[in-house]
């Protein structure tokens, strides 16, 4: 008898994180609705950058921002926000976007296409490539970092 006790034990004990981790992991339609939450936070960043929404730019993004900038230096949330208040930019489309997502992280891989008042002469547009990263905090997604560069000619 105590031999039974001990394999429905040790049984047990095996499954059970087995059980657990199975719960934990993400069935593929919750992969997308996190996917989709994610580029839904992206879009929201997007259209504060146009409006120049400083409120809604500080409440995007995180506190431990990083923007890793073309010529090889970084900066923080607060120098990024206060260049967006600057940008004359009337509008912004991404497009090729891709989601990766790994734990409280989440990586979307995009091109934008930033369209940019120019006095006097046809609006700029500037086609870009960038990778911007999402960290979930207390439950909400906020961009972590971003990388832009200049998308090649096609």
């Amino acid at each position: 008898m105590s031999k039974l006790i001990f394999i429905v034990t040790v049984a047990a004990a095996v499954c059970a994180p087995i059980e657990s981790f199975a719960q934990q992991t993400p069935t593929p339609s919750g992969v997308a609705a996190e996917e989709q939450r994610v580029l839904s936070v992206e879009d929201e960043y997007i259209a504060a950058e146009v409006s120049r929404d400083e409120q809604a730019l500080r409440r995007l993004v995180d506190d431990k921002f990083v923007h890793n900038l073309p010529d090889g230096t970084t900066s923080g949330k607060e120098e990024l926000i206060q260049a967006v208040l600057k940008l004359g930019m009337l509008g912004q489309t991404a497009r090729e976007r891709s989601v990766l997502i790994e734990g409280e992280l989440a990586l979307v891989f995009g091109t934008a296409d930033l369209r940019f008042a120019d006095p006097g002469k046809e609006d700029k547009v500037s086609s870009l490539r960038y990778t911007s990263t999402y960290v979930k905090r207390n439950g909400k997604w906020r961009m972590l970092a971003l990388q832009m560069q200049q998308r090649s000619k096609e």
